[in-house]
């Protein structure tokens, strides 16, 4: 197939061509004035073009005298007419990779892209369209993973949102877990702002049972072995035995053990959520530097929230790695992650919610990071990270005062932590079956 050189005046625009090609014939004399004429018009023998028609009018704007041609002499006259549709169809299917489009544009330093159309309006123009021609499906697929997943496996979790509130009030109506930690870990003060302002907090930090309900759903088989070597209060344990697991937990605190179990005996049943026998959960008030000594046999996923180094002193026990330095509370703990990963069966998940916790000069320690080399050292893999946002309470009367005075961020979310111990594929996950709806009858 051979190029030839047309005169442009030669060249016959095809009269019913259903392509309006002007808003683009700027663009296309821009770059055939920056790399030559570099794709031939494709005509017919009669030099009617099939196409190339936006060429043909950029040549002529550039006032170009010949472009280069290609006779599509081997084509039927029905076979060009569709030809010349096709050709204009095809690549309204062609899709951007908006990473890569915009990788390749930085290393474009030489070029003024922009006259290409290559400009921030690009990437917003096509997020854009994007949303418009997947909210409907996204919002419809959203609702089918919930109905799946109990909430989509997206890497924001929202604890703000209604239907995690629905969810966490049915929960509350079957357990309780602020028992045994009355002295308000949070502080007094944060305690008295709130009750001045009218916030409902009790001065305790709760763990989401939403939260622990869908950590279980997503990483420990059903009927699983779940251990926890930071249980401080019972809402892990408790929503691990409804759900039809075995869980053990170590607290350090007697007191808070003995109010574990209470709660567990206050349950209005005697079976989980599929109607089954309810396991009781099994506390163990012990130092976790001694957990591969207290705890024997073998767990198929790990579900934890550790001290946050010294925001929550629980304790005056010297045992206690929250009254630690932090370079003591860091060594202890990555050797607690250890031995807790010890115990897991060789291919298992760990889920560990963490937050990033200020020394008393106001900076971070880098909680977070220390907790991903202590499970990259336990010989763990980092799989995951969903960043879980809470409600506001206090936040909203601090952050102004906070921000203002140091220009510190006010901090509405923790890390929630993923990581798998062997290989995912020879674990046997499947969604637990249950009708949650009717625990609240």
């Amino acid at each position: 197939m051979d190029i030839v050189n047309i005169k442009t005046s030669d060249l016959i625009a095809y009269e019913n061509n259903p392509r309006n090609n002007e808003p683009a014939v700027d663009k296309v004399a821009e770059s055939i004035k920056e790399f030559g004429f570099k794709i031939p018009c494709i005509i017919t023998k009669d030099n009617v073009i099939v196409a190339g028609h936006t060429r043909r009018l950029a040549a002529i704007k550039l006032g170009l005298e010949e472009v280069p041609c290609i006779i599509a002499d081997d084509l039927t006259p029905e076979q060009i007419k569709a030809f010349r549709l096709v050709d204009n169809k095809t690549s309204e299917f062609a899709e951007w990779d908006l990473e890569l489009l915009e990788q390749e544009l930085a290393e474009l330093t030489a070029f003024d892209m922009s006259s290409f159309g290559f400009d921030e309006s690009i990437f917003e123009d096509m997020e854009k369209e994007m949303e418009s021609d997947l909210s409907g499906e996204y919002e419809e697929n959203k609702e089918s993973l919930a109905d799946k997943f109990i909430v989509p496996p997206f890497s924001i979790l929202d604890t703000r949102q209604g239907y995690w509130q629905d969810r966490k009030n049915i929960w509350k109506k079957i357990i309780k877990s602020d028992i045994g930690r009355e002295e308000g870990l949070l502080g007094q003060g944060l305690l008295e702002l709130a009750q001045k302002h009218g916030s409902n907090l009790t001065g305790t930090s709760i763990f989401d049972p939403v939260l622990t309900e869908i950590l279980i759903n997503w990483f420990c088989p059903a009927g699983g072995k779940v251990l926890d070597p930071f249980a401080g209060g019972s809402v892990r344990g408790l929503i691990s035995v409804l759900l039809g697991n075995e869980y053990t937990g170590i607290d350090l605190r007697e007191e808070q053990i003995k109010a574990n179990y209470k709660n567990f005996n206050d349950l209005k049943t005697d079976i989980d959520l599929n109607g089954n026998d309810l396991k009781k959960p099994n506390w163990i008030c012990e130092d976790s530097m001694n957990l591969k000594k207290v705890v024997k046999g073998e767990y198929d996923f790990m579900l934890t929230c550790p001290p946050y180094a010294d925001l929550e002193v629980y304790s005056d026990d010297p045992r206690d790695i929250s009254n630690m330095e932090y370079g003591d509370f860091k060594k202890n703990y990555s050797e607690i992650i250890k031995q807790a990963v010890d115990r897991l069966k060789d291919n298992a998940f760990v889920a560990i919610v963490v937050g990033e916790v200020r020394d008393k000069h106001g900076y971070y320690y880098n909680f977070v990071g220390d907790t991903i080399q202590a499970c990259l050292d336990a010989g763990l893999k980092y799989y995951n990270e969903c960043i879980l946002i809470n409600m506001a309470a206090t936040l909203a009367l601090r952050a102004g005062r906070q921000f203002t005075a140091s220009r510190k961020i006010g901090k509405s979310h923790q890390n929630v932590l993923i990581f798998l111990k062997g290989n995912e594929k020879e674990i046997e996950l499947q969604n637990y079956d249950y009708e949650f709806d009717e625990v609240a009858e």
